[in-house]
């Protein structure tokens, strides 16, 4: 048995729970037989400085370390990787970051950089320390001198250990006062169909792949008999995308009597969910639907290719708000091909929207991630190459989760990636940016009074700073 310490490295905008993704690489090396800590340095209650991480890391004495790597934290974990070389024999890059460049993280002192999803290459890099097989032998690992193929996606997604295996290995005090949080939240599905120019989301691909229902409630029902876990958090990408499957799953939460009362929550393209859906979902026990919109204007609905008409998601929001659930409506501002008409449409589809959404995304300036056809194609033209290397360009943000709401609530009517400029945008478009950013959160303040003085019973604090959370924390 080997030890392994898997860090997340400090992101400008803190976690309140942990990141699933290393939730399921832990818990496929636990299965192995490895012991594994897990040091969160971006948890909301994290009060330590990367020289206190590197002391842990030492106190430990890993076989392995292994960092998620994300575009706002990327330059983080390089400074970090240089103070752990040495006190450990592999040093490893893994996440959405390192899947689009995969040799950066190479230059940056890692021994090896893991394209994609990581729960089996991790698996056989225990192994290469072993002396079981060589590195060469390992898909979606590369070194400086091993240019390895890429990973294939995981087909058999219920061979999967459940992340749940993973908690012990969790500091449960970094979430919460009390400890009393489980790291938590269900994947059912991997990869989306759609091929939004903006999207970074590369670690599970394109490739629609879906667990069965039957693995899924197998999961929930452990959680509920361990954890006593009542409500579920699903963060698939698209989780409608496949009608027979959601019909199969919800008619299998059904069927199981330990689920009984449940609720949970999903995420889905507004354009990938009918109004039969919805129903289905909510006698399921789904209490909130986070819808993606982006923008309210057909022709940049159209340059995004996201596939969808602001008639379709309107009344799809409406369905969802008449079947009673929480509605959260994600839109983005600052395009390149975006001007002040195309804002205007925007802000009038959000205003059409408003009398039915409960909560917007917050902020929502556009990000130029790596790995997107948006920074690709206009990286060179706006001179924003490699812009997470340059610390103005990733700003840290106060801790919102500590701070008092009225401020925290102020704070959101302004999008500092405004201010960063990536597109060199003209005075008055910024100003219709701006506009619509502010809209959106005095219109969320004006929902959690609403919802606060109705005393709502389905867990609106959980529901709604979850889904926004993992709507914010698509950084690439």
């Amino acid at each position: 048995m080997a030890r392994v310490m898997l860090i997340l490295p400090h992101l400008p905008q803190r976690m309140g729970s942990p990141y699933l993704g290393q939730q399921y690489v832990a818990a496929s090396l636990l299965a192995a037989g490895h012991e594994v800590r897990v040091l969160d340095l971006a948890a909301m209650l994290w009060t330590g400085t990367d020289a206190d991480a590197v002391a842990e890391v030492e106190r430990f004495g890993p076989d392995m370390v292994g960092m998620t790597l994300f575009t706002y934290n990327a330059l983080r974990g390089y400074t970090l990787a240089q103070a752990l070389r040495g006190k450990t024999r592999m040093l490893v890059a893994g996440g959405p970051h390192p899947t689009v460049c995969p040799d950066e993280p190479l230059e940056y002192g890692f021994d090896v950089s893991v394209s994609g999803e990581g729960e089996w290459v991790v698996r056989q890099l225990m192994e290469v320390l072993e002396g079981k097989r060589s590195v060469e032998e390992v898909e979606g690992a590369r070194t400086a001198a091993v240019r390895g193929r890429p990973r294939a996606t995981i087909e058999d997604l219920d061979a999967l250990p459940f992340p749940l295996l993973s908690y012990p290995s969790f500091d449960r005090r970094l979430y919460s006062p009390d400890a009393h949080i489980v790291p938590g939240g269900l994947m059912t599905s991997r990869g989306c169909p759609a091929r939004c120019t903006f999207c970074a989301n590369y670690v599970t691909g394109r490739d629609y792949r879906w667990r069965s229902a039957q693995d899924v409630v197998a999961e929930m029902v452990q959680l509920r008999e361990l954890y006593d876990v009542r409500h579920f958090p699903f963060w698939d990408d698209a989780f409608t995308a496949r009608r027979p499957r959601l019909n199969e799953l919800c008619d299998a939460i059904l069927a199981e009597p330990s689920l009984a009362g449940i609720t949970w929550t999903c995420i889905t393209p507004g354009n990938m969910v009918q109004p039969r859906d919805l129903a289905r979902m909510r006698e399921a026990g789904c209490v909130a639907v986070n819808f993606g919109i982006e923008s309210g204007d057909y022709n940049i609905l159209k340059v995004i290719q996201k596939g969808q008409r602001p008639e379709q998601v309107e009344a799809a929001v409406a369905a969802a708000r008449a079947e009673g659930m929480t509605t959260i409506v994600n839109f983005m501002f600052g395009f390149p091909e975006e001007g002040v008409e195309e804002l205007k449409n925007t802000m009038g589809l959000m205003e059409s929207l408003s009398p039915y959404t409960d909560f917007f995304n917050n902020r929502g300036v556009l990000v130029p991630f790596p790995g997107t056809t948006i920074y690709d194609r206009w990286h060179a033209h706006y001179g924003f190459t490699r812009w997470w290397l340059d610390p103005a360009k990733v700003p840290d943000e106060p801790n919102l989760h500590v701070l008092d709401p009225k401020v925290v609530a102020t704070s959101l009517e302004v999008d500092p990636t405004l201010e960063l400029d990536f597109f060199r945008y003209s005075d008055p478009v910024r100003r219709a940016i701006g506009d619509c950013v502010r809209f959106k959160a005095q219109h969320n303040v004006r929902s959690v009074a609403r919802m606060s003085s109705a005393a709502t019973s389905i867990e609106v604090g959980t529901t709604v700073t979850s889904l926004q959370q993992r709507a914010a924390a698509s950084v690439g």
